[in-house]
């Protein structure tokens, strides 16, 4: 028989306490009753931790509302996908168990690599090795043919999450001739093989037929891959990241230049001297290192959502191999405010990364013994003060006429809540458009031609707002262009032609657009559509 220690009195522990846990999510729950922005319960090694409302948390490409992992009935029952890997950054309050910052992968470490060995354009599916089914999870079809079948593991549609070891863009063509993904746009040797490594032309100097830096690569059999994904039905791989190493660079000084970064952490400063402070740090890659990568923090307004960049750091990419590399380190210098979201060099819309900040470092201790320090949220003001209107992650999820807006985290995981922000209700403006009669020139045959606008759309993601419009003109002959107009103007641009004078473009800007301009060759008066 054994024989229990004798009774000791427990010592008094300290409140808050922090935790970090990491491992199998064994179950979810949501707060129907709190709407969209409803918080429940996460529970991970069989450990409950309580999900407050206004969370939300970080999947590998795009961030989401907690409700978006649920399929909720008509009877108000909310089912999770399961199974999944979470960790989960929170604090012991009053005995309760409180996340603060949630990040979730359907697998833990997946990561696999190999070559290339067949691609069937008319399904997007290609095969690595010779028993490995993959498909390209792209609900919008940036990349390939669209796949929707999971939206929440989505590549990123606005940053080239499928791409070269330089930054390019690469996507798998959806027929033979495909003007968005040409086979031209991967040049042959002398033995008839395609090169993995070349440099661009200046883009004024690009002729017909000639690899094109506006232009997605193609992926070709035989390209060696590095790639994570999800496993879905027929042991098919959905693939969400793609990196194939290919050594394909543009032209010096010249535009579009594409950038990568691989990886960023942010570290928490804490002037406590018991505790020692981590490294703020990323990795990127450049397909110009001729061209200085600025680095911003990307702060955001916790009522109306709008982005600012906040400069950290210009640096010059190598030179000498790696060729573009570039690592912005900022030491232990204090970062704050934190942000969920780091952008790479400034410019054009190819050449900018935005990166999600995958891992928040807290403060460890530096003396055993002494009380642990809670993971402070209050340093973090996307959790603190809310990061305004919600736009849903989920790409095929269509926005709410009038979204509510992101909070303080609640219940708050810490002793004492930070002061909030009173925010004015949204309020969503109705799309119009406005022609002025004016503007408008003759065609060839003395009458203008009319513009119709059918549709316009515009989705925010991590600081990129996307804009769609979908119009139609009288003439069959006009072309239609598009500029964008708030925080970040656009030219105008050539919008795509859908057939029977049906035209769209997708448009993406930094910063929130106001309105839109549609003109036509045909004469037409010039369309303002306000957003």
């Amino acid at each position: 028989m054994g024989r229990r220690l004798p009774h000791r009195r427990l010592r008094q522990t300290y409140d808050p306490s922090p935790f970090n846990y990491f491992g199998h999510i064994t179950a979810m729950t949501l707060n129907v009753a709190d709407g969209v922005l409803g918080g429940g319960t996460i529970t991970v090694n069989n450990i409950e931790v309580i999900v407050p409302k206004n969370t939300l948390i970080t999947l590998p490409s795009i961030t989401v509302a907690w409700s978006e992992m649920f399929v909720v009935d008509g009877a108000g029952n909310a089912t999770p996908q399961l199974p999944l890997f979470g960790t989960v950054y929170g604090n012991v309050v009053g005995g309760q168990k409180i996340a603060g910052l949630i990040f979730i992968v359907q697998e833990s470490l997946n990561f696999l690599q190999g070559f290339v060995t067949e691609i069937d354009w008319t399904t997007g599916h290609f095969w690595v090795g010779t028993d490995l089914e993959c498909v390209l999870n792209d609900p919008v079809g940036r990349y390939g043919l669209p796949y929707t079948d999971n939206p929440l593991w989505t590549v990123d549609p606005d940053n080239p999450s499928i791409h070269t070891s330089t930054g390019v863009p690469v996507c798998i063509p959806r027929n033979a001739t495909d003007p968005e993904c040409p086979l031209t746009n991967r040049p042959l040797d002398g033995n008839g093989n395609y090169l993995t490594t070349f440099t661009f032309l200046n883009p004024d100097l690009v002729g017909p037929g000639d690899p094109d830096p506006r232009i997605m690569v193609p992926l070709v059999v035989g390209d060696y891959v590095t790639l994570s994904g999800t496993q879905v039905e027929d042991d098919l791989l959905a693939v969400y990241n793609l990196e194939a190493n290919l050594g394909i660079f543009t032209a010096p000084g010249t535009k579009p230049a594409y950038v990568i970064v691989e990886a960023a952490q942010y570290a928490i400063v804490d002037p406590d001297p018991t505790v020692e402070v981590d490294e703020t740090r990323a990795t990127a890659m450049a397909s110009d290192n001729t061209v200085a990568i600025q680095w911003f923090a990307m702060d955001v307004d916790p009522c109306t959502g709008v982005v600012s960049e906040r400069d950290l750091l210009l640096e010059q990419p190598e030179s000498a191999a790696p060729v573009g590399l570039t690592i912005y380190r900022l030491g232990k210098v204090n970062a704050s405010p934190a942000t969920r979201n780091k952008v790479g060099p400034k410019g054009i819309m190819a050449g900018q990364y935005i990166q999600p900040i995958m891992l928040f470092i807290f403060p460890e201790l530096i003396s055993p013994g002494s009380p642990e320090v809670p993971n402070q949220f209050d340093t973090i003001p996307f959790l603190a003060v809310g990061s305004g209107p919600l736009e849903f992650g989920n790409l095929l999820t269509p926005p709410l006429a009038t979204p509510p807006i992101v909070g303080q985290l609640d219940p708050w995981p810490g002793d004492i809540p930070p002061a909030t922000t009173s925010c004015a209700p949204f309020t969503s403006v109705s799309v119009t458009s406005t022609a002025t009669s004016s503007s408008a020139s003759m065609s060839a045959t003395g009458t203008p031609d009319i513009i119709e606008i059918l549709s316009a759309t515009t989705q925010n993601i991590k600081g990129t707002t996307t804009t769609v419009v979908v119009a139609l003109t009288t003439s069959p002959t006009a072309q239609l262009f598009m500029q964008v107009l708030g925080a970040d103007n656009t030219p105008a641009e050539p919008m795509t032609s859908l057939g029977a004078g049906e035209f769209t473009p997708s448009i993406g800007t930094k910063g929130k657009p106001t309105e839109v301009i549609v003109t036509s060759t045909g004469g037409a008066a010039p369309v303002t559509v306000v957003l």
